[in-house]
Parts: structure tokens; C-alpha cells; sequence
């Protein structure tokens, strides 16, 4: 196994036991990028915590990012 692949397995294996996410594992799961997920954070459209003082990581809770994600859900399009 190469090593980006080997901290991709660590990664998402951590992530799916955690509660609270990191940026990187945010958009893993999204499938956009850690800068997007800042920006989305920064423009209050998705929630996080700041775990620690000023320059700390931030955070997405798994229950957070599981109701941001349901309130964006789209009901299917239908054919005319």
C-alpha cells in the first residue's frame, strides 16, 4: 500500500469514530476541498467549533455536518 493511501485508510477509519471532524476529513467526506469547507465555515454557512483559544483547529461535529447536509437536501427531479 502506498503511503497516500495508507493515510487515506487511517483517515477515514479515524473519521468514522470520532465526533468532531477536521477540515481535511470534512471534505473528504464532501468530496470538495479543505479551503472550500474554510470558506463555507468562514461564510457561517457551515457550523464548526474552534477547539482551543485564537489559532486553534476547528472543528465539525458529525451531527453538525448530518443536519447541514440534510437541510441541503433536494428532492429528486422528476421527468416531464
Amino acid at each position: 500500500m502506498t503511503p497516500g493511501l495508507q493515510r487515506f485508510v487511517e483517515m477515514t477509519t479515524a473519521a468514522e469514530t470520532r465526533e468532531y471532524l477536521s477540515l481535511p476529513e470534512v471534505a473528504l467526506k464532501l468530496g470538495i476541498s479543505a479551503p472550500t469547507v474554510r470558506r463555507k465555515i468562514a461564510e457561517g454557512e457551515l457550523p464548526a467549533v474552534r477547539l482551543g483559544g485564537p489559532g486553534s483547529s476547528l472543528r465539525v461535529s458529525r451531527s453538525s455536518l448530518e443536519t447541514w447536509l440534510a437541510s441541503r437536501a433536494t428532492a429528486p427531479e422528476t421527468a416531464a
